[in-house]
């Protein structure tokens, strides 16, 4: 499976004044992720300074075009030559998400920042709930449940938010479907792309937040992976669901395209999504060195080894006295302890 043949150009070397079939299948493809204006650009909820107004004339390489293309360039880490090079065409051929490669409220101006992207939208809860409207044919259910789980997994555990399935009947805010072309009349169908997958509410209109898999694709969740690793794909997607845009970081799990087995969060991703919820984390095997309360206890820090003073968050979920009490007792005992934190308040303790 891959693109259309309509978007994607079969030779390089096309450049200003060019003509012909593959000029104008380059600028379908430049249509099809956000950086001319389109169909697909009209489509979308958010305003995007990548994306160039229209050729005058579909299959010919004018001024639009190459500034159009030279926005690709920037955006995936190419070489800005504003011609379609060799490198540049392979990029094209590379599988990849089918979410518009977007730039919110920012002029392009030659400039595009070398990090992750906000759609400038976010959920209200920090609790979200998904659903399944069906399964791939190409696993069993146990096994797409799982690695959806993994997937959502990766984002819980460095944000606040956390997630569980319910069924569909209970609306979730995600829902998750796997289909083909049109996927139940989606709006947005399928060009031969692994997936898309909606911002929250308002960015992701009707759909906000829904995840669609392409059925095309044969997925996989072993390690490494026989075929494409749903595990990978599922986060990225998520990642738009939560309300990442892509990343201009080629190693990010954001980057529009895929290239293999990526279960983990790059740094930029971690970044974008605290930008967006904030952190959360644990910290395992700590020594407590000091510990410090206000009068009866309504405040209170624990210094640690390393890291520096931290707050118990007052809304803590075994109050903020106990706590103390208990950091207290794991540093006269020099006993290491394991603390989940939230934007650097401690939420938990295990001794």
């Amino acid at each position: 499976m891959a693109l259309k043949a309509d978007l994607v150009p079969t030779r390089a070397g096309l450049n200003k004044g060019s003509e012909g079939v593959n000029v104008e299948r380059l600028q379908n493809y430049l249509e099809r992720f956000g950086y001319l204006e389109s169909e697909w650009t009209k489509k979308s909820e958010i305003k995007s300074s990548l994306a160039e107004s229209a050729p005058e004339k579909k299959g010919e390489f004018d001024e639009q075009t190459e500034k159009a293309l030279i926005n690709f360039q920037k955006f995936t880490g190419l070489e800005p030559t504003g011609e379609l090079d060799q490198p540049t065409l392979e990029k094209m051929k590379q599988d990849r998400c089918g979410t518009l490669d977007i730039l919110p409220g920012k002029a392009t101006s030659g400039e595009i920042p070398s990090s992750y992207v906000l759609s400038g939208c976010k959920w209200g809860t920090t609790h979200l709930r998904y659903g399944f409207e069906n399964f791939s044919t190409h696993l069993t259910q146990a096994q797409v449940r799982s690695a959806m789980q993994a997937a959502f997994n990766l984002w819980a555990a460095v944000t606040p938010l956390s997630f569980s399935e319910v069924a569909l009947s209970q609306n979730p805010e995600i829902r998750i479907r796997f289909g083909t072309t049109g996927h139940n009349g989606c709006g947005y169908p399928f060009t031969g792309e692994l997936a898309h997958n909606f911002y929250p509410p308002t960015c992701g209109g009707s759909q906000a937040g829904d995840g669609h898999y392409n059925e095309s694709y044969t997925w996989s969740v072993n390690s490494p992976p026989s075929n494409y690793d749903l595990i990978t794909i599922a986060a990225h997607e998520i990642g738009h669901g939560l309300g990442l845009a892509h990343s201009t970081i080629n190693d990010a799990l954001m980057y529009p395209y895929y290239s293999g087995e990526h279960r983990f969060l790059h740094q930029d991703d971690i970044d974008g999504i605290q930008e967006i919820y904030g952190s959360a984390e644990w910290l395992n095997n700590q020594v407590i060195q000091r510990v410090y309360t206000s009068h009866h206890s309504q405040n209170c820090w624990a210094l640690l080894q390393g890291k520096g003073w931290r707050k118990v968050d007052t809304g803590s979920v075994d109050g903020t006295t106990n706590l103390f009490k208990n950091l207290c007792y794991a540093r006269s005992s020099n006993q290491e302890v394991n603390l989940f934190l939230e934007n650097n308040n401690i939420q938990i303790m295990y001794l």
